[in-house]
């Protein structure tokens, strides 16, 4: 029977799993496609004398796989919180919680800049740049042209994301890198397809999976307001829906950042149409923002374009132990547009 591989690389620079030993209880894995940060929780039995919770700044490096196959590198993460739970006649549990550290290395401190007659690609390569990254963009998102941007009073972070989204991509940080691919694309940002997330009936453990017949938006507009005319306008591209339109809260600035605001709302909106989760074994190819293709849960639901929105891996070290995914489901289909 394979067994689940889990290190925990500690400060020293030396697995933490072992000296843990029995005590420790399960890791969890969170990996997000984009947007919010990756985070583990590492749980292990405790008692009194409780130990300190870890210091400011303490970073794990976590690397997971099965037995017989390489372990995936998730990445550095950096302590955040931790949490004392339990009782007298069950015992107590530790819980430490950190984050991708790339994340929190990047959101320490709010700036104003601007950029003017540039690209995409240009400005999300200075902000890796000024946070000592590299940034990896999707080729089609990087081209795009932008007049003029403001940066007020951001993160670096929250302005990157924000511009990513309204250009149908997401954010994401992982190995040092600044991230960018398009979101829901099933491919990494320097283009490479990520593998398939084969899901069969007979393997699913258990889940949830909501459709709707209509997407509640027939298409998504943004306002933008046009020099040459010197009046507002709207761009509006399709979603799935059947019946009303969805309008972007903030004017864009420029028809062309208005097209492609539009698109990625409506195609943000198609992709709530789809909900859900499924619990199976883990997989070492599993990725946040790869397709998943159902098999065996009936023709429309096997049919559907769908996409893994966030992907939650649970570690046990009990007897029965072993390791489980949450995969929570997405729907990729969107307006021809």
């Amino acid at each position: 029977m394979r067994k689940p591989i889990v290190q925990v690389i500690g400060q020293s620079g030396a697995d933490l799993v072992p000296g843990w030993n029995e005590a420790l209880v399960s890791v969890e894995f969170t990996d997000n496609d984009g947007g919010e940060a990756d985070e583990i929780n590492i749980t292990f039995a405790v008692q009194a004398p409780f130990p300190s919770s870890p210091a400011e700044g303490t970073r794990y490096r976590l690397l997971y796989g099965w037995d017989e196959s390489a372990l995936r590198d998730a990445g550095l993460f950096t302590y955040q919180s931790d949490s004392l739970s339990g009782d007298a006649e069950g015992g107590w549990t530790m819980t430490i919680t950190a984050r991708a550290s790339d994340f929190i290395d990047a959101d320490k401190a709010a700036d104003s800049e601007h950029f003017e007659e540039t690209t995409a690609g240009e400005i999300f390569q200075k902000l890796a740049g000024r946070s000592g990254k590299t940034a990896v963009i999707d080729a089609a998102i990087a081209a795009i042209r932008i007049p003029y941007r403001l940066r007020y009073n951001q993160s670096l972070t929250g302005f990157a994301n924000e511009l990513a989204e309204e250009l149908g991509g997401t954010l994401k940080f992982a190995g040092g890198k600044m991230l960018v691919p398009q979101r829901a694309g099933g491919r990494t940002a320097s283009g490479t397809d990520m593998p398939v997330i084969v899901i069969a009936y007979s393997s699913v453990l258990g889940g949830e999976i909501s459709a709707e017949g209509k997407g509640r938006y027939a298409s998504a507009g943004s306002n933008f307001f046009d020099p040459s005319e010197g009046a507002q306008k709207l761009f509006e591209a399709p979603s799935i829906g059947s019946a009303s339109r969805f309008l972007s809260l903030h004017p864009a600035r420029s028809r062309e950042e208005a097209e492609y605001a539009a698109k990625a709302q409506g195609n943000e909106q198609a992709r709530d149409s789809v909900t859900g989760s499924v619990d199976i074994e883990g997989s070492l190819d599993a990725m946040a923002g790869g397709r998943v293709k159902l098999s065996g849960f009936g023709a429309s639901r096997d049919a559907a374009d769908l996409v893994a929105s966030s992907i939650h891996h649970t570690f046990t070290f009990d007897d029965s132990g072993g390791w489980l995914m949450a995969i929570e489901l997405a729907n990729r289909k969107t307006g021809k547009g």
